[in-house]
């Protein structure tokens, strides 16, 4: 009788034991198997996100011209030189437009630089697209200070390397197909020399204000200059016109100096200089320009100090008289 209880009293004990340790090997189950269900989830997740990616890709890539094609091809128009006989000396100019195409190798460091500090600082090393940079425009856009993050491949693209199909819809496609379109350039144009071909490109197509198409008729009409012979500040400011050639057209911010000196009341002026006032808007964003030079030059951050660029923000912003803005 007293082993039949013995017996029993064992039984009820093993059976309060056994729930308890079936409950605690699920509980490890369950904690082993979260983590795993967490990474099947994300890997799950990340390859239907690279299916969406890619069949989104494809559709705002069709009808995008061959990328290499397209930038071999580019036409810059210019104004028809006439020449004396001998071909030397320069008679006339036919056309208003003033454009007077540059090769890489004729453009200085220092406006290469002065272009790329304001524009597109990670140039030389970018896919085509800053995705930082469109990141950063999207916070200081809820911040209530909108601003744009075009890479200079992407404000060349835009200018001549889309169909006129890729304008036609929202500003958001236009805009998907305008990154897709940099970075099937950039692929087409690798390297260094892929991203000579690009900028040049660029600094021949943009419009400098006074009817001036590209970088060099730019220092011509603006200073009278070669663009090779031009100054830090001078860079500076012809890279700093894009963002509003009309408004930053530096002949409409210019005001007339009178150079005479002891001139009486009444007596017109002989000697003036077209100078932009230190306070214009042209003017600071140029000083920006420099500023931003200091810590963003990578082709001629040798040649120049942070004393020099510093110096090169009181330098006054004189321009030729004999070109008139029209």
């Amino acid at each position: 009788m007293q082993t039949t209880l013995a017996r029993r009293q064992r039984h009820r004990r093993a059976a309060q034991r056994r729930p308890k340790g079936q409950g605690g090997r699920t509980l490890r189950r369950i904690l082993i198997a979260i983590p795993i269900i967490v990474v099947l989830l994300g890997v799950l997740m990340a390859g239907a996100g690279l299916l969406l990616t890619a069949a989104a890709y494809n559709y705002y890539a069709t009808g995008l011209p061959d990328p290499k094609q397209a930038l071999g091809n580019l036409d810059f128009e210019q104004q028809t030189i006439v020449y004396d006989r001998t071909g030397k000396v320069e008679l006339a100019r036919l056309g208003s437009l003033k454009r007077e195409v540059v090769v890489f190798q004729d453009i200085p460091g220092e406006a290469l630089d002065a272009t790329t500090s304001i524009e597109d600082q990670n140039f030389w090393e970018n896919p085509g697209f800053d995705p930082a940079a469109i990141v950063s425009a999207f916070l200081d856009t809820l911040d209530g200070r909108p601003r744009g993050a075009s890479t200079i491949t992407q404000q060349l693209v835009r200018a001549r390397l889309l169909p006129e199909e890729a304008f036609k819809g929202s500003t958001y496609e236009r805009k998907v197909r305008e990154i897709i379109q940099s970075i099937r350039l950039t692929e087409a144009y690798p390297g260094d020399t892929g991203k000579q071909e690009i900028i040049t490109a660029y600094l021949n197509n943009n419009f400098y204000g006074n009817n001036s198409y590209g970088i060099k008729a730019a220092a011509r009409g603006y200073f009278g200059k070669e663009l090779k012979d031009l100054t830090l500040a001078q860079y500076a400011i012809i890279a700093a016109i894009p963002q509003s050639p009309t408004k930053f057209d530096l002949f409409k911010n210019a005001v007339e100096v009178c150079l005479d000196e002891d001139i009486q009341e009444g007596v017109e002026c002989e000697k003036i200089q077209l100078e932009i006032p230190a306070t214009s808007e042209i003017v600071q964003r140029r000083n920006y320009v420099l500023d931003l030079m200091k810590t963003r030059s990578s082709l001629a951050a040798d040649r120049h100090s942070a004393a020099e660029l510093e110096a090169a923000k009181r330098e006054p912003a004189i321009i030729q008289q004999q070109v008139s803005a029209t």
